[in-house]
C-alpha cells in the first residue's frame, strides 16, 4: 500500500499530514485537535452526537478528551489531512500570555480566508522545511489555531458553553490517576470503577457529565498518548512497545494504533524519528 506521512513536533505539540485509508473508531486525545481535510476521498466525523462533513469549507475541532470518529464516504483513494495536536502545557501558557480561551465553541469549524491561508502556509513549511530555514512553526500554529477558534465562534454558530473547568469529582481524579499509573497493563474499565468505589453506571455517568466522553474512550486515549511517547522517544522494537502496553500481539497493537491515529506505528516512528521529520513516502 502506498502511504505518505509527515510530522513536525514542537513546543505546541504535533502537526501531522497523513493519508487516511481506513475509518477511525470513536476515540479521543489529551490534546486539543484541529483536523483540516486537504483533498481525496470524502470524509465525515462525529464529535459526540454532532456530525461534521469535512469539506473545503469545514474542518473539525475537538477539545481535550472529546470523543470523535471518522468515516470514509468512498473508497476510491485516501483522504489527505493536516491535523494539529495542541499540547495542554503550551495552551495554558498561551492562555496566560494572551487571555484568549483557545477553546472550540463548536465542532464544525468554517474554513474562512484566514483559516485557509494559515493552513497552506503551515503545510508548506512542514513539508518543505529546507525552503524555510528558521521558520517559526509555533507562531504559524498559534495563528492558525486562533483563526480556527474565531471562525468556530462566528455569527450564527451553535456554541458549546465555555466555562472555567470545574473541579473533577475526587473519584474521577483517582480513576484517571490509576489509568495513567497502570497504562502498561491490560486493565478493564469496570475494574477501575470498582477500585474507586463506583458502580459501572455511576462511573460512566461521571465521565459523560464531567469530561464529555466514556471511560473506554478515555482509557484508549491514555494508551495512545503513551504509545506515541514510546514510538517517538524510545528505541525499543515495536514488539516490545506492544507488549509493554499490554497488547497480546504486535498485530493487535498495530490495529489499535491505526484505528486511533490513522497511520501504522512503524510509519509514525519513521516520521517522528527521521532526521528531517518531514514528508515521507514509501511502500508499507
Amino acid at each position: 500500500m502506498q502511504e505518505t506521512y509527515a510530522l513536525h513536533e514542537g513546543a505546541f505539540g504535533r502537526a501531522v499530514v497523513l493519508e487516511l485509508r481506513d475509518d477511525l473508531i470513536a476515540h479521543a486525545h489529551a490534546e486539543v485537535q484541529l483536523a483540516l481535510w486537504l483533498g481525496g476521498a470524502r470524509v465525515e466525523g462525529h464529535v459526540g452526537q454532532t456530525l461534521v462533513p469535512y469539506s473545503e469549507h469545514l474542518a473539525l475541532g475537538t477539545n481535550t478528551y472529546e470523543s470523535h470518529d471518522a468515516r470514509l464516504l468512498d473508497r476510491s483513494g485516501p483522504a489527505i489531512f493536516l491535523v494539529l495536536y495542541i499540547a495542554k502545557p503550551w495552551l495554558d501558557e498561551r492562555r496566560a500570555a494572551t487571555g484568549r480561551p483557545f477553546h472550540f465553541a463548536a465542532p464544525g469549524v468554517p474554513i474562512d480566508a484566514a483559516v485557509r491561508q494559515g493552513c497552506w502556509r503551515l503545510l508548506d513549511k512542514i513539508v518543505s522545511p529546507h525552503e524555510h530555514p528558521g521558520a517559526d512553526l509555533d507562531a504559524e500554529v498559534e495563528a492558525l489555531l486562533q483563526a480556527a477558534i474565531e471562525s468556530s465562534t462566528g455569527p450564527g454558530r451553535t456554541d458549546r458553553p465555555v466555562s472555567a473547568a470545574p473541579a473533577l469529582d475526587r473519584r474521577l481524579r483517582a480513576a484517571i490517576a490509576y489509568m495513567r499509573e497502570h497504562v502498561h497493563e491490560p486493565i478493564a474499565v469496570e475494574d477501575v470503577a470498582s477500585r474507586v468505589g463506583l458502580s459501572r453506571g455511576h462511573f460512566f455517568a461521571l465521565f459523560r457529565d464531567q469530561l464529555n466522553t466514556t471511560p473506554q474512550v478515555f482509557w484508549s486515549a491514555v494508551r495512545v498518548e503513551e504509545a506515541v511517547r514510546l514510538l517517538a522517544h524510545q528505541e525499543q522494537p515495536l514488539t516490545s512497545v506492544a507488549l509493554d502496553l499490554g497488547f497480546s500481539t504486535p498485530g493487535n497493537f498495530s490495529r489499535f494504533f491505526r484505528e486511533h491515529m490513522g497511520v501504522s506505528p512503524s510509519r509514525f516512528r519513521r516520521a517522528a524519528t527521521g532526521p528531517a521529520q518531514h514528508l515521507l513516502t514509501g511502500v508499507s
